[in-house]
């Protein structure tokens, strides 16, 4: 029996430590950090989108990189006279949506996005060629010339955890009237780390 033991602890002293260092713990939980894949924009084509107005879409600059690209139309200015919408909704098992799943509704719109934003929010200017980075935006046709989305959502000030699983994100503005305008879609997967395309 005492050569069991001594068999034991020399068996552990001369482990591959190496070999126990390059396997890795991936937790398969529900929520956590994560990493987001922009799928695809699109209009939501309100019949008031005339103050607002854009032609975004997404460029795959490479493997990991996509961009946004397009013109943003602005014919009043974007103000903290407006409120802000958000409404993802979740893409269950068999393909269809789950609306409602995370819900935001903020007065006070340009600042609102301003604070999300945080450090994206200049940069995120700067692609469209605005170079004054305070509320309000004045009105104008403004062109990107690309916008790095890959890592935006994690430099920003967005939950730096979440909840995994392909999304349809719906943002849209209203006035005192409750008018809807300047409306987008971004399909998105939040996913794992390390999880692959």
């Amino acid at each position: 029996m005492k050569y069991l033991y001594l068999y034991i602890i020399i068996t552990f002293i001369f482990v591959d430590s190496s070999e126990m260092k390059k396997s890795k713990f991936f937790p398969n939980l529900p929520v956590g950090e994560y990493r987001v894949n922009f799928k695809a924009i699109m209009k939501c084509n309100l019949p008031t989108d005339i103050d607002f107005g854009h032609n975004f879409y997404l460029s795959k600059i490479s493997s990991n990189t996509t961009e946004l690209r397009g013109n943003l139309t602005l014919n009043r200015p974007m103000s903290d006279n407006l409120t802000v919408h958000m409404n993802m909704a979740i893409k269950d098992s068999i393909g269809g949506w789950k609306d409602n799943a995370h819900l935001l509704k903020s007065p006070k719109a340009c600042s609102t996005v301003k604070s999300i934003l945080g450090t994206e929010w200049p940069l995120y200017l700067k692609s469209f060629g605005i170079n004054n980075f305070n509320c309000p935006i004045a009105p104008g046709v403004y062109v990107s010339k690309g916008y790095d989305l890959t890592n935006a959502v994690l430099r920003s000030n967005f939950p730096k955890t979440f909840f995994y699983g392909t999304y349809k994100t719906r943002f849209h503005f209203t006035d005192q009237l409750n008018n809807e305008f300047g409306c987008s879609i971004f399909v998105i997967e939040v996913k794992r780390p390390w999880e692959i395309e």
